[in-house]
């Protein structure tokens, strides 16, 4: 479900084609309903530039890579990054231009999964792979493509057995039809059918991102009953598991934590393109996924299609602002830092196309009993001080102090050369002093 809700349970028809042959089913013929798009009745103006793109570096990031394959087999491509939600507006052609593909839609084949009924699809979209709109926003892949697929329809959805297995169903359609990234801004419950399509989806080669979800459930607690268990697919070790923090690194409080928890993102107080038109603003781990969604879809366009999931993981976990410790099952391996992701040295390149990498290492992995309600509320920010024009400054600080360095050296030199000559020293005549060196780590 998109977020905390009933259960609603949906029948099942036989799979139709909607521009393609998409293995998924139809909603029986008695449920099924035209997408009507979102008004603009609840669109907002956008009153300063979103708070996202310095946090996580994506200016500097997409001086790497933009979407487009620059290596292996599929050099010269677009990333593709699906998108399992609620649809994705075509209306907002301003956001994706003709980068959203045809897709599919459970209730309405006419539509392609190119309706958002809602918002939600469409707002995940534009923060994973929306354009330019002037300074005010750009997505972090902003030339991957969007392959829609229309599963959730508002946030009553269920997301109980039966659209587990719907959603099953739609992450190997969406491999079938050439995603290199999928994302999951919902939850559903733990099934056979999902566990073997994200195992069946993750071998081929292709990156889950899913969002935790929004109850503050700890994903670990043997107490919990089966009809609570709804944090999947993102409880799955191998599909990357995103949490929300706010405009200062703090952990977004609503967020389900746990073990299998990977990375923080922004997901308070997010600002992205509307369906309806113009600007919204929410929050909710839904809105924290994309991004991670996004920088994975970077990472497989700057490093090859042949870059595995579990490496892709493992770098993200590498890069990020790490906590105390470099984990915890609140803010997983810490905050996204994308630029990072894509510029920071690899240390062993063979482990690009492997499949077996394990995790990140850290300091500790043990964690201790959850905290509680007041206890979580100590829970410190992570904030990287992401300044993006740090190298620029960086270089002219140093140009700066190399001049004054040689001014001074001059300066002694006036001074200590004519002396020296008076005792019949000359430059270079004396045995160069053996000091120590600190190597800077790198």
């Amino acid at each position: 479900m998109l977020a905390a809700a009933g259960t609603i349970l949906l029948p099942m028809g036989p799979a139709q084609a909607q521009g393609g042959e998409w293995n998924i089913p139809m909603a029986e013929a008695d449920d099924r309903l035209a997408c009507v798009p979102v008004d603009d009745k609840d669109s907002d103006s956008l009153n300063q530039q979103p708070w996202t793109k310095n946090f996580i570096g994506l200016d500097d990031a997409q001086q790497y890579n933009r979407g487009t394959f620059e290596a292996g087999s599929k050099i010269g491509d677009p990333v593709t990054i699906a998108v399992i939600d609620s649809g994705v507006a075509k209306e907002r052609e301003d956001v994706f231009g003709s980068r959203l593909l045809e897709g599919f839609d459970h209730w309405d084949a006419a539509s392609k999964g190119q309706c958002d009924a809602f918002y939600h699809g469409t707002a995940v979209a534009a923060i994973a792979a929306g354009g330019a709109l002037d300074e005010n926003f750009i997505g972090v892949a902003p030339e991957a493509n969007i392959l829609p697929i229309r599963i959730f329809q508002n946030d009553e959805d269920g997301g109980d057995e039966n659209k587990s297995r719907l959603l099953a169903d739609a992450i190997r359609a969406a491999a079938e039809q050439g995603a290199d990234v999928i994302n999951t801004s919902l939850v559903v419950l733990p099934t056979t059918e999902l566990q073997e399509a994200v195992d069946a989806v993750i071998a081929e080669g292709v990156v889950i991102v899913a969002a935790t979800g929004n109850e503050t459930k700890f994903m670990e607690d043997p107490d919990l009953e089966f009809k609570d268990q709804g944090f999947y697919p993102a409880n799955y070790p191998d599909v990357i598991a995103v949490g929300a923090h706010n405009e200062t690194g703090n952990w977004y409080d609503k967020t389900n934590y746990g073990e299998n928890i990977d990375l923080l993102a922004p997901g308070q107080n997010v600002s992205f393109p509307f369906a309806g038109g113009e600007w919204q603003s929410a929050s909710g781990t839904s809105f924290a996924a994309p991004f991670v969604a996004g920088a994975a879809a970077l990472l497989k366009a700057e490093f090859g299609a042949e870059a595995t999931p579990a490496w892709i993981q493992k770098r993200l976990q590498e890069t990020a602002i790490h906590p105390p410790n470099g984990f915890n099952v609140y803010q997983g391996y810490g905050v996204l830092n994308v630029k990072d992701a894509l510029s920071a040295p690899i240390a062993d390149p063979g482990e690009i196309t492997s499949t077996d990498v394990g995790m990140a290492p850290v300091e500790d992995q043990t964690s201790g009993p959850p905290l509680t309600e007041d206890e979580r509320d100590a829970i410190a920010p992570l904030d990287p001080d992401y300044d993006p024009l740090r190298t620029e400054k960086t270089v002219a600080w140093a140009s700066v102090g190399g001049a004054l360095v040689l001014i001074a050296l001059v300066l002694v030199l006036k001074k200590v050369i004519p002396k020296g000559r008076t005792r019949r020293w000359r430059p270079g005549s004396r045995e160069i002093d053996r000091l120590p060196v600190k190597v800077d780590s790198a």
